[in-house]
């Protein structure tokens, strides 16, 4: 009842009750969105809060990141399944955020957020931070792998990126059904230079109305 406004930072995911499991991604790429009838809905989702940046009329992204974690900790109340806070580990040792990382990886989860806690732990929005740093399985060499993909779409760039594609989606070959097999989204990592090479390889490629993969 003390909550009157708010805004929080959060992720939406598909969520097993029954077993208490994070599901993939692709999972939850499948749930309908448009015109739906609650009860024809199959996926069930959950949201994980790990950021308050507002409350009750205050702004919050001026305070350090252990201030605002334990206001959202006093604002609300957990609701299994439905509405659930991140599970978080509050540490400097590498020893146990490597054992941290090992466990998200093996309950489905990418990785981890590495933030500060107490010092330069401000929020900044749409803003990169060494302050703020991604751990995810796919850096870690004893599960990494690679991976040979081609691009079967293209986006038109934004920004710096007008006039080019500054983004592609990937694939790969499925054998069996003899079809491509959307994989991924990828926009970052590109020089100037090596955009404006692809998209000028690619023009002539485009065609009049997207395939079915």
């Amino acid at each position: 009842p003390s909550v009157k406004s708010f805004i929080l930072d959060c992720e939406v995911v598909a969520f097993d009750r029954e077993k208490k499991k994070i599901l993939p991604f692709q999972i939850l790429s499948t749930r309908a969105r448009k015109n739906v009838n609650v009860n024809d809905i199959k996926v069930g989702v959950c949201i994980f809060a790990f950021d308050m940046l507002y409350l009750n009329g205050q702004q919050l992204i001026q305070e350090n990141l252990n201030i605002r974690r334990e206001k959202l900790y006093e604002s609300f109340e957990e609701d299994p399944g439905y509405f659930q806070f991140a599970t978080a580990l509050t540490s400097s040792d590498i020893e146990e955020i490597q054992k941290f990382l090992d466990a998200s990886v093996d309950i489905g989860c990418e990785g981890l957020i590495i933030k500060t806690l107490n010092s330069d732990a401000t929020y900044e929005p749409a803003k990169r931070s060494n302050n703020w740093l991604k751990l995810k399985k796919d850096y870690m060499d004893s599960i990494g792998d690679s991976v040979d993909l081609v691009p079967i779409a293209a986006f038109h760039g934004r920004g710096k990126r007008t006039g080019v594609f500054g983004a592609f989606l990937l694939a790969c070959y499925d054998v069996d059904k003899e079809e491509y097999q959307s994989i991924c989204k990828i926009g970052t990592g590109f020089s100037e230079a090596v955009l404006e090479e692809r998209s000028t390889s690619l023009r002539s490629k485009v065609i009049a109305t997207p395939k079915q993969y």
